[in-house]
């Protein structure tokens, strides 16, 4: 059996007492300078569905971590009984507890956020707050939901859902996911901050310590995004739409033009992976291997 085979599980707690998986998946043959990924699911997705990704970017030398929202897949977090899980908690809270545990279970590497959907909104977030250990972004299917930067019949949808699912979230204490395709139930908190996204395209949350709007501008490290050919839910205009909260960065954006499905791409993933390698290679700076550095080392001793 190879690393690939079976993640490895690291329990996260988060500061509301409830705790979710993040799952390792590591290369047997890493490329230490290649940085490592770690993977912010879509809203509604479990963090084992992005398996197949996980192990077909393994497969090329790179170690990937999924971690799970709270409130989805198998996150403890209690919908509507008590703690928040808004966009704030997300890029403030939880993406650094993923970071830290990557940290220990892999040593001090640089790592690229990739995130799906609403997963790269909340990797958008956590740009604007400077974390040193990220080195850039991708977002695959993902979109800012201002209403205005979708066709009309699915910007109407969505102009209409932001003004009723928050009201939804204060009586119920959640959302249905059925508005988003998905099952089950959506924490308020976050379909609250969706819903001021998609009502003003402000990227400032509830319950924010920082002006995000602010950090975004101060934003310099490269960010992919990676349209799905077809997507309704994330069409090209929406895409760039949520570059464009990024003045700074050096963004970049493919089409992909197979179908592969707004969800299901993570399933069959070979053609966003090799988008995603070649990105890596091209826009993010290589590290050093240890090899390169003991062969400094050995050069500065020698001189």
């Amino acid at each position: 059996m190879t690393k690939t085979d079976d993640p490895r599980r690291i329990e996260l707690r988060h500061a509301d007492g409830s705790t979710s998986p993040l799952l390792l998946v590591e290369s047997d043959r890493r490329d230490e300078r290649r940085p490592a990924i770690l993977v912010l699911p879509g809203i509604a997705v479990g963090a084992r569905y992005y398996l197949p990704l996980a192990r077909a970017l393994a497969a090329e030398g790179v170690d990937v971590a999924i971690t799970e929202l709270r409130g989805q897949g198998e996150s403890t977090h209690r919908i509507g009984r008590g703690g928040v899980a808004g966009y704030h908690e997300s890029a403030a809270e939880d993406v650094p507890l993923a970071l830290d545990a990557m940290r220990r279970a892999l040593g001090d590497r640089r790592v690229i956020l990739l995130g799906h959907s609403m997963g790269a909104q909340i990797g958008v977030y956590h740009l604007a707050r400077r974390d040193p250990r990220v080195a850039g972004l991708v977002a695959v299917a993902a979109q800012s939901p201002f209403h205005r930067g979708f066709p009309r019949p699915v910007g109407r949808k969505l102009r209409f859902g932001s003004v009723v699912l928050p009201v939804v979230g204060r009586l119920a204490g959640h959302v249905p996911g059925g508005f988003f395709g998905a099952e089950g139930r959506l924490p308020a908190d976050r379909v609250r901050d969706w819903s001021r996204l998609a009502a003003t395209g402000v990227m400032q949350p509830a319950r924010a310590d920082l002006d995000y709007l602010a950090g975004l501008t101060r934003v310099e490290v490269p960010v992919l995004s990676v349209v799905i050919a077809h997507d309704p839910l994330a069409p090209e205009s929406a895409a760039r739409g949520l570059l464009a909260m990024l003045p700074g960065a050096r963004t970049s954006l493919e089409v992909e033009p197979v179908p592969l499905g707004h969800n299901t791409w993570a399933r069959t993933p070979a053609a966003v992976v090799a988008r995603v390698l070649a990105w890596m290679d091209r826009e993010v700076p290589v590290s050093p291997s240890r090899d390169d550095d003991e062969g400094d080392d050995a050069g500065r001793t020698r001189r």
